[in-house]
């Protein structure tokens, strides 16, 4: 529906109106008396253009909603000349004779009758009005209800007082109830004398009550009142449309409003006037909240943006613009430092602020998917510990708020929660749509996965001590058939077996079984030797109870979603476009249809990759799984990992268990060859199942299966040899871990040795879960030149924590160090 069609509701353009007094009405004409502005002329314009041409929309720069601008004209020229109605263009675009014809075409016409109202006017002279523009009244109709209908809670606040007398503010849309906490006592009421409420708010010291509101299309308004009588104390306009939100800065003295036409507004309370008046949303306000601190306003947005505001320039002070869709509400938690919000993309995200709320950049730390339907408020505990959430699936959650996670999930509510307000010792209140207000805590003991962030495997390295070489452990021979769990080849382990993916004269595709048996918590290394001895099977392992169910591994809970875009990836390759790209931080593990890798470094702008581990090579996989080819427009998920039997309240998004089951090694040491990792969740009877992953045998398709214990280890080697190094200056070299069997702890590198004067990074730390470090070998000014005595001197010795035992091991040489000329 175009504008034209909803004038009269528009918001722009239907509050101002000028008034200019001392003007003589002109004498009646032989038909009549002319048109006056106000009563006949203003009421045609409104209805038929001043919904596309109005202070906020000028199209063609035109603003007809009042006198002076008409008679400005727009772009251009003028659209009035007085006393030549034939002339004007106003009335020549109204009657079809100039172009572009005016309304647009299926929207209401001006009749013969109504423009020839128009044109008297204007020759007439064109006369400016007499007395003040006749107000705009909002016309609706009147529907009786047919039952008993409680108004729906639009916002509430509580003002605790001493000795636990406590009160609470109730706004509905015809005013707002003052009441105690406990809901026994009505104290007060407040009532505009015209309008709807959409927001309340006390100052700090509980002396000033503020409503919002004002009447759509129309004006937006606050109201000032005194709660203890009752009395009003300032009604403060300066908005076009209602307000959806009041606030009070922590001394009381200023007021900040926001609301549909998309301005903020901050107002001196004691002399009742704006000091900002700031248009800098693209789309209307929902939601606003000071600082603690009072030097900074947050608003939150229909155009998908937080921004905040310094209180004393008006200026901007930064854009918070991850969100995907339009933002509904907003909270700063009680010391200043973080800020949380939400809105229709189903997301709380949370920022961390400046120590006074101000600075040049704050980052996201939390984005967590957290209802099936669009936030509508969020709320800080009194102490800061927990933030509340409730939303358009009729769901109320509780988070910690130090870690955003999911503390408690209430009872579905009977309708939206439209309104949260929380007190001191753990009150908190609910107001919802269909009037009713819900009494609960922000204490209590918290359900699911409270506080746990999450596990990384292996749940604890262990040493098994000197084991036997692969090579010396005696060779057990494949017994077909052995394609169903009862007549699995038995192993006794550690083991080695041979076998081959065929068997003649069989029409399904073979698979081979093996058993074996283990005790809760054994660790066990299970692989193929097939590709590496040029054999023509791709191998699938899998782990199987006895009966052949799947052996799981853990859970993988998805907190944010996102997809491949911009191209398809390859199961080499190490980067790839993946949407929501702000909200991935480093570590956090993501999964691709199967695949589970870990973030190494964000997208630097849309144009280039996020990068994942390790820091060069092809990209490793984690938990076992497989790396995998993607499609452009592939869905994936930031997960966390959890244990099985996790309880993970439903947040919207999928949970997934990952087995224990391998096509290519994760680490991509092994080629085409398969590796797992089997921690036993109890004692009894396993399955291995060995296949072709391609569903293929054949004659050539022969392997051996290796089970052994795990030996965690490392070794190290040095890039970057054989350094030449410019006198004056200095020379870079890495040093790289090789890991194995689920080693990822720190480990140190000290140098030591080097020739006479020359000087090294030392000690380097290859960080836990990394594989490289650099460091430089440097020659001051003076440093003479090496020898054949002392040039090739240097040790390194690598030091770790491996299964609880201090692993040192010497860790090479940086070679022949030689000095060569001063750089030119």
């Amino acid at each position: 529906m175009k504008k034209f069609m909803i004038c009269a509701v528009s918001v722009a353009g239907l509050l101002i109106a000028f008034s200019l007094s001392g003007q003589e009405k002109p004498e009646a004409d032989s038909e009549g008396a002319t048109p006056a502005y106000n009563e006949d002329v203003l009421p045609l314009l409104r209805k038929y253009c001043v919904g596309c041409h109005n202070p906020d929309d000028q199209e063609g720069g035109l603003d007809l909603s009042t006198f002076s601008s008409l008679m400005r004209g727009g772009t251009t020229g003028s659209v009035v000349t007085a006393g030549h109605a034939e002339l004007s263009r106003l009335v020549r675009v109204l009657d079809g004779r100039s172009r572009p014809s005016m309304p647009p075409e299926e929207n209401e016409a001006p009749s013969t009758q109504e423009i020839g109202v128009i044109q008297k006017w204007i020759d007439g002279g064109a006369r400016a009005p007499d007395g003040t523009a006749p107000a705009v009244t909002l016309v609706t109709p009147s529907i009786q209800p047919s039952g008993e209908v409680r108004q729906p809670i639009s916002s509430m606040a509580i003002l605790s007082r001493d000795r636990g007398r406590s009160l609470v503010a109730v706004a509905r849309s015809q005013g707002v109830t003052l009441k105690s906490l406990d809901g026994r006592k009505k104290v007060r009421q407040f009532q505009p004398d015209e309008g709807v409420i959409n927001s309340v708010c006390f100052s700090s010291d509980g002396r000033l009550l503020v409503t919002g509101g004002g009447e759509t299309g129309l004006f937006g308004e606050a109201i000032v009142w005194d709660p203890q009588s009752g009395r009003k104390k300032a009604t403060l306009r300066g908005h076009r449309d209602s307000l959806f939100g009041v606030a009070l800065d922590p001394t009381g003295r200023l007021l900040a409003t926001a609301g549909y036409d998309r301005m903020l507004v901050i107002w001196d309370l004691e002399k009742g006037e704006p000091i900002h008046q700031i248009k800098g949303h693209n789309g209307s306000i929902h939601d606003l909240a000071f600082h603690p601190g009072g030097q900074m306003v947050a608003t939150a947005s229909d155009d998908r943006t937080v921004k905040l505001w310094d209180v004393a320039s008006g200026e901007r002070l930064d854009t918070l613009n991850q969100s995907l869709k339009e933002l509904y509400c907003l909270a700063i938690s009680p010391d200043g430092k973080m800020l949380a919000a939400g809105g229709v993309d189903h997301r709380i995200r949370v920022w961390r602020l400046g120590e006074d709320g101000k600075g040049t950049t704050h980052p996201l730390v939390y984005s967590v998917f957290a209802h099936q339907a669009a936030i509508l408020k969020l709320a800080y505990s009194f102490d800061g510990t927990v933030l509340v959430s409730s939303a358009e699936d009729s769901q109320v959650k509780t988070w910690n708020a130090g870690t955003m996670t999911l503390r408690r999930t209430l009872p579905r509510q009977s309708d939206w929660v439209t309104a949260i307000a929380t007190g001191a010792d753990g009150q908190l209140l609910l107001g919802q749509l269909d009037g009713a207000i819900v009494t609960a805590s922000t204490t209590g003991a918290a359900s699911g996965a409270k506080d746990r962030l999450g596990f990384s495997e292996p749940l604890g390295l262990v040493s098994y001590g000197q084991q036997p070489a692969v090579d010396a452990i005696e060779k057990t021979e494949e017994q077909e058939p052995n394609d169903d769990p009862a007549r699995a080849t038995p192993l006794e382990l550690p083991a080695v077996a041979r076998g081959k993916v065929f068997t003649e004269g069989e029409a399904a595709t073979d698979v081979d079984l093996y058993r074996f048996s283990a005790s809760k918590g054994d660790q066990w290394v299970i692989e193929t030797r097939a590709a590496r001895d040029k054999s023509e099977l791709d191998s699938k392992l899998e782990i199987l109870f006895a009966d052949g169910r799947p052996v799981p591994r853990l859970l993988l809970r998805a907190v944010r979603d996102s997809e491949v875009e911009f191209r398809p990836i390859s199961s080499d390759q190490r980067g790839a476009r993946l949407k929501n790209y702000e909200e991935m931080l480093l570590n956090e593990y993501v999964f691709i249809n199967g695949e589970v890798i870990k973030h190494f470094r964000q997208r630097r702008g849309p144009d280039s990759e996020s990068l994942f581990y390790p820091e060069d090579g092809n990209r490793h996989t984690f938990f076992d799984t497989t790396a995998r080819s993607h499609p452009l427009g592939q869905l994936c998920y930031v997960v966390t990992p959890f244990p099985l039997g996790t309880i993970l309240p439903d947040n919207g998004l999928p949970v997934f268990t990952v087995n224990y089951e391998n096509d290519d090694d994760g680490q991509r040491t092994l080629g085409r060859d398969s590796r797992i990792t089997f921690i036993s969740p109890g004692d009894g009877d396993y399955l291995v199942r060995v296949k072709d992953v391609r569903g293929f045998d054949g004659e050539k398709f022969d392997y051996q299966l290796v089970v052994r214990r795990p030996h965690p280890d490392f070794s190290i080697s040095v890039q970057g040899m054989n350094p030449q190094v410019n006198a004056g200056n200095g020379k870079s070299f890495s040093v790289k871990a090789v890991r194995s069997d689920g080693f990822n702890g720190p480990i140190r590198v000290d140098i030591e040795s080097l020739p006479p004067g020359f000087q090294v990074t030392s000690p380097l730390v290859i960080q836990a879960g990394h594989h490289v470090a650099r460091g430089v070998i440097h020659a001051p000014p003076g440093t003479p030149e090496p020898d054949a005595s002392n040039w090739a001197t240097s040790k390194l010795t690598a030091t770790a924590m491996v299964a609880g035992t201090e692993v040192v091991k010497p860790a090479g040489t940086l070679g022949t160090i030689k000095l060569a000329a001063g750089p030119s």
